[in-house]
């Protein structure tokens, strides 16, 4: 009976606490690059990672966020350039549990 219990205990636990990737989609509108992420869970999310783009220049603008993420809900987090020079790629990593 007792080892029953704990499988059930740890079946629970496991799947109230996980981290996964997010589903996101980039944007870059001349001198801002945005990445929009979606939590597709029913649970509140807390969002950290780094938002990347690079310049035209080939110099690589970074952010850093950390953000809760309400069920079935959008963040947006973006990177800005200073002009001349605008963006042509960006990327991101982000992680959220």
């Amino acid at each position: 009976m007792r080892f029953l219990m704990t499988a059930i205990a740890s079946l629970l636990i496991s799947s109230s606490a996980f981290a996964w990737w997010p589903q996101w989609n980039y944007q870059i509108n001349g001198y801002q690059a945005a990445v929009t992420m979606y939590n597709p869970t029913g649970y509140m999310a807390f969002c950290q990672g780094y938002v990347n783009a690079q310049a035209q220049n080939g110099q690589v603008f970074n952010a850093w966020f950390a953000d809760w993420v309400g069920p079935f809900q959008y963040r947006t987090a973006w990177v800005n350039a200073y002009p001349p020079f605008f963006f042509v790629n960006a990327w991101a990593n982000v992680n959220c549990n």
